[in-house]
């Protein structure tokens, strides 16, 4: 009986240990639902509508980039991408060597490129190969069974209508950098978006960006969309008008070919460029494919620097070109006048030192006009001397050489204006630091130290031509939306400096550029126009030296600078062209060509016109 109890106790206890047990258990599993359902719920709803809504960004269409006439030079295209969903395969690396077995490409090429894509979000596509042709669309295509993960997407890609035509003007596009992710003005952008880097592309990002469109899909365990949940559309970017005139940019591209140099075309009376070409030149339309680094490298530092914008970026003495200056700074200073009488034997004498004139046998005696219309060298090592160096320094500075003009294109050259303040700061040595008299007569002929850019001539000619203003250049004429509705109109002319030269001088120096194109003996005979068009145009020469005339010989890349920097009409100025062409001789001979052909190519719309009405 006694057993019969104990065994009766032992079984309760049993039964009570159980029953605590299993309420433990339960109440583990309760707390943990709550936490599962209530506390990590909102997560793991998260997680799941991951893994079965996929979010797809859509590239936005950036907006057309045109010329003052409406012409469009930078347009949108449909093109194919190849990527990866490195979430949608069981094995990445396999798949990869898959589809580089079935284009034939290399499997450490996909493989790097990938890589370089680690900061993309979950399920974001990464893109393996872009913009790729038809047959390749066709091959993956008949191979999707083999790849998982891999899709072909359709996104807009940038054309440029007319390849390297103003290739330094409109620039080109691509992927963002992890560098430019970390800049404030790229707030909002992600991994893989497309942006400008380089000329309009980067300077008007802001303008012909869109904003990229989201449409959410159901997938299913696999990957494969099953139906659509939500969709955003994109938007377009908007349209940027340019002041360039398609007309003459492709004269000025013309006058380039097969040359190294830049021609700028600009309005006297605003500061718009109407052209402005870079040669070598580059075709954009590379960097919408796969760029290889062999290519690049050349752009960058292959011996032509492709990239180099050689009308604001390349620095050249000025030669001839800058008798202009010198002459106003003369007059104005009184060190000279209109009549005086220079005396020109071929040669001039400082010190010990001789200085020689391009006209070996001399001019004889030379007055302003007739000095600057055959480009005297004695006349203006003469004006020089009596300037010295600082008030030639001075004028030089109030022309707007020595600084960025402020066109927003691409990051500018200043140049060099020497003056005795510039040698002690640029040089160390105690004897370096001294301004000698005898390297005046050197600046006084644009020579020696002084660099300028085209542009910053072309400026400055224009200055002479309308009345003194040194204007700020513009390339943005306006911006509309897409839909032709104008958010940013063409901006008024803005006035950087006012010459200190009365209007009478700068008429007389006027009245000598015109009697270079058109008086005989003229340096810039060649830069005429055929008198059908009714113009006359006015300029100044110029032939900058590279090096000594004896370390030349035999040396191509040794040869002199061509310079030609003219107007047109000479008695009311419609536009200023200058042309900087490298190691081509003499600047009437080449550069003044060059103008003329981008004068002609204006005049003659003009002419038509007249004739139509």
């Amino acid at each position: 009986m006694a057993r019969m109890e104990k065994l009766s106790l032992d079984l309760n206890t049993r039964v009570l240990v159980s029953l605590w047990v299993s309420l433990l258990v339960l109440a583990v599993i309760i707390v943990r639902l709550w936490y599962l359902q209530i506390v990590k719920g909102a997560d793991f709803r998260r997680a799941s509508e991951n893994n079965r809504l996929r979010t797809i960004y859509i590239p936005a269409p950036r907006g057309k980039i045109l010329d003052r006439f409406g012409n469009v030079i930078v347009r949108n295209r449909p093109s194919f991408n190849i990527e990866l969903v490195m979430e949608d395969t069981p094995d990445p690396q396999a798949t990869i060597g898959q589809l580089a077995d079935i284009l034939g490409l290399s499997v450490e090429l996909l493989t790097e490129r990938v890589k370089d894509q680690r900061k993309r979000r979950r399920f974001q596509p990464r893109l393996v190969l872009k913009d790729v042709d038809y047959e390749t669309v066709a091959r993956v295509s008949a191979n999707r069974y083999r790849l998982p993960g891999i899709s072909i997407s359709v996104v807009p890609a940038r054309e440029y209508i007319y390849g390297s035509l103003a290739a330094h003007i409109v620039g080109y596009i691509g992927e963002i950098s992890r560098r430019q992710l970390n800049e404030p003005k790229f707030s909002g952008y992600m991994m893989g978006d497309i942006v400008g880097q380089y000329g309009i592309e980067a300077r008007q990002e802001r303008f012909l960006k869109g904003e990229r469109g989201i449409r959410k899909v159901i997938v299913n365990a696999v990957g494969v969309r099953i139906a659509e949940y939500s969709y955003t559309p994109e938007l377009s970017g908007n349209d940027v008008v340019l002041t360039i005139d398609l007309n003459l940019q492709e004269a000025a591209h013309g006058a380039l070919k097969g040359k190294r140099g830049a021609i700028v075309a600009m309005d006297p009376s605003t500061g718009a460029i109407l052209a402005l070409e870079s040669s070598p030149s580059f075709n954009p339309n590379i960097f919408t494919g796969d760029l290889d680094p062999d290519t690049w490298r050349d752009l960058v530092t292959g011996p032509d620097k492709k990239l180099t914008n050689r009308a604001v970026q390349g620095g050249y003495p000025p030669g001839s070109v800058f008798k202009i200056i010198m002459a106003a700074a003369g007059l104005s200073e009184g060190v000279v006048t209109a009549g005086e009488q220079i005396k020109c034997p071929g040669f001039w004498r400082l010190g010990s030192r001789v200085f020689r004139c391009h006209k070996r046998d001399g001019h004889g005696p030379v007055s302003l006009i007739p000095a600057i219309q055959k480009s005297c060298d004695v006349y203006f090592y003469t004006v020089g001397q009596r300037l010295g160096i600082d008030r030639i320094h001075n004028y030089a500075r109030e022309f707007g050489l020595g600084e960025k003009t402020g066109l927003n294109l691409v990051e500018e050259l200043r140049g060099t204006v020497p003056s005795t303040e510039w040698k002690r700061r640029y040089f160390k040595d105690p004897e370096q630091k001294k301004w000698y008299p005898g390297e005046t007569p050197s600046v006084a002929i644009g020579q020696g130290a002084l660099v300028v850019t085209p542009l910053q001539m072309v400026r400055a000619i224009a200055a002479v031509v309308n009345g003194g203003r040194v204007l700020e250049p513009y390339i943005l004429k306006q911006v509309k939306t897409a839909d032709g509705r104008v958010i940013l109109s063409e901006r008024e002319p803005v006035v950087k400096h006012t010459l200190p030269v009365p209007e009478k001088y700068l008429r007389l120096i006027r009245k000598a550029m015109e009697a270079v194109v058109n008086k005989p003996g003229g340096t810039g005979r060649r830069a005429a126009l055929d008198p059908k068009y009714g113009v006359k145009v006015a300029g100044k020469t110029g032939t900058s030296q590279v090096v000594a005339e004896h370390l030349s010989v035999g040396r191509e890349d040794l040869k002199d600078h061509a310079w030609f920097v003219g107007y047109a009409p000479a008695d009311r100025p419609q536009l200023v062209v200058g042309a900087l062409i490298e190691n081509a001789g003499h600047g009437g001979a080449v550069a003044a060509p060059a103008v003329k052909e981008v004068m002609e190519a204006y005049f003659r719309r003009q002419l038509q016109t007249d004739n139509e009405k």
